[in-house]
């Protein structure tokens, strides 16, 4: 008896010291049990000197922690503690390594000088912060009109763009200021761009994307469409501000024909081949030349950045197989299209120069306010379903398509509607930022969504499923995730010349296994990611490799 006991307890530490999984060709394998007392790990920075950076979330507590590279044991924990400046609150807004230097971000409202703030905070090897520093101020009119902060690193890592933008809808304009940063913290480049729109007939404008390349190059994609009512057509144009280094970051003009189509989206990413692609989704307009508003396919132009020529400009609708997994075979044939609610989650530039697009069907409804004052909170509820998965060839024409099956749906509640994620303010809306907003990850909605991967010029997709829908690859046949904690990890594989998918389930899962968050992940290196899964018993930081 004694013997057996002891037995299931060296398992019981085993498991807890470590855990794998295997899926297919990809390996999970997770380090030992966090023993942070406080704190989910939502968000993962990257590494620097051997030690892992992540930021941790507790209801309204945030957290910096740390691992150990390799074995991803836990090393400390400390609380985010800002003291105010001048009186005013600081609200945490990220946490990233700029060139080997680790930053936390916040963001905060100068009552006195009616300025929107971004400030920094160095982080020291003890998790100790230095003291804040200014690296965007903005003056907005008020608090209500006091915009909202976006950022993103480059390509290599070495910058960090931080952007402001502000709506303001009785002076008919839009106004972005961004700030490009370096490890010292010292700005690159800044600039304040004024658009102007004129509230028009069914006008909708928006700031779509923004990123910075390897060579600190920054673009910025803006589009507008509204109706013409005396052509009887909807206008529509599609801008990118590029900033050049090499040209010392003075403003470019880049306008795109869309030759009668409505853009609903776009995202830019930037290609080997030095271009800069942009993608996103499209519909035809009615003979009576107001927009569809459906989707009727994916568009992909491409700017040559040398001389900013567009040197393709090509238009893919979805073909009726897609359509009949999506909207079924009798309305796919009589030429229906889908509904807008997909948005792109995930550009892979191919090993042949074309592009894989994932779009996800993304919804949020926001409940009923209850409760009053300070003490108010209102439900949200998050829905991620099926992808699209398209790969488009170099030319931009669509090679195939198919479509990952799944249903996850989460509801959580928040202090503040604002949290909700997004910026809009009739007409005028923006479209970067991130899927979930960091206030909620913690919550549920890091545990939707997908983990993309692209090895050896083959995609796959992690996500995780309820164990009810073990094989099932029909869209028509997938029962919705009830309890997100309890889903399992499957890999949906994609043959590259055919997009055939294949489905592959764990051979072996246990009732109470560490579910994989996918909102939070971090690329390590080619083949390797570093993961967040979690049960009853405590969390873990793992590893996903890809075995060939």
């Amino acid at each position: 008896m004694k013997k057996l006991l002891f037995t299931l307890l060296i398992t019981v530490i085993s498991f807890q010291a470590h855990a794998q999984m295997q899926v297919g060709n990809v390996t999970l394998d997770f380090g030992p049990k966090i023993t942070a007392k406080k704190g989910d790990v939502t968000y993962i920075a990257g590494e620097k000197n051997g030690t892992i950076y992540t930021l941790a979330r507790q209801k309204k507590m945030f957290y910096v922690q740390t691992f150990e590279s390799g074995s991803n044991k836990f090393l400390k924990s400390k609380q985010i503690k800002f003291d105010k400046i001048n009186g005013n609150k600081v609200t945490i807004e990220d946490l990233a390594i700029i060139d080997g230097e680790v930053f936390l971000f916040g963001s905060y409202y100068d009552k006195k000088a009616k300025k929107s703030v971004f400030a920094a905070y160095s982080i020291d090897e003890k998790l100790i912060l230095g003291k804040p520093k200014t690296v965007l101020a903005v003056e907005v009119p008020k608090r209500s009109q006091q915009g909202a902060f976006f950022f993103e690193p480059s390509y290599d890592g070495v910058n960090y763009l931080v952007m402001h933008v502000g709506i303001f809808e009785r002076d008919e304009k839009l106004r972005y200021e961004i700030a490009l940063l370096d490890k010292t913290l010292a700005a690159v480049h800044n600039e304040a761009v004024d658009l102007q729109f004129k509230d028009r007939k069914d006008l909708e404008f928006s700031l779509d994307d923004f990123e910075v390349n390897d060579k600190g190059d920054i673009f910025v994609v803006v589009s507008d469409s509204y109706r013409n009512k005396a052509k009887k057509t909807t206008e529509t144009n599609l801008t990118v501000h590029a900033y050049y280094a090499s040209k010392g970051y003075a403003k470019e003009n880049i306008d795109i024909d869309l030759k009668g189509k409505k853009v609903l989206n776009c995202n830019v990413i930037n290609t080997a081949d030095g271009r800069l692609q942009l993608i996103g989704f499209y519909s035809n307009l009615r003979k009576s030349g107001r927009a569809d508003w459906r989707l009727e396919g994916i568009f992909d132009v491409a700017v040559e950045t040398s001389d900013n020529s567009v040197v393709k400009e090509t238009f893919n609708e979805f073909s009726v197989e897609t359509k009949t997994k999506l909207i079924g075979e009798r309305r796919a044939k009589k030429g229906k299209d889908l509904k807008p609610f997909y948005r792109i989650t995930h550009l892979i530039e191919r090993e042949n120069g074309g592009v894989i697009v994932l779009s996800e069907w993304y919804t949020t409804y926001v409940g009923n306010t209850s409760g009053i004052g300070p003490l108010a909170f209102t439900p949200i509820t998050y829905s991620t379903n099926e992808i699209i998965v398209t790969a488009l060839n170099q030319d931009g024409t669509m090679d195939w398509s198919n479509v990952v099956p799944k249903e996850q749906q989460v509801t959580v509640t928040q202090f503040s509607i604002g949290l909700a994620g997004g910026m809009a303010n009739g007409s005028v809306s923006v479209g970067v930022g991130v899927l979930f907003p960091l206030a909620i990850l913690g919550e549920g909605p890091e545990y939707l969504s997908s983990v993309a991967l692209y090895e050896n010029g083959k995609l796959s997709l992690l996500v995780n499923d309820d164990p009810k829908n073990i094989g099932t690859t029909d869209i028509d046949d997938v029962k919705k995730v009830r309890n997100i904690k309890k889903m399992i990890p499957v890999i949906f594989t994609f043959d590259d010349s055919t997009g055939d998918m294949e489905r592959i389930d764990p051979t072996d899962y246990e009732k109470n296994q560490l579910v994989v968050r996918p909102s939070v992940t971090y690329q390590k290196g080619a083949g390797k990611y570093l993961i967040y899964g979690s049960n009853k018993e405590g969390a873990h930081l793992g590893t996903l490799t890809i075995t060939k």
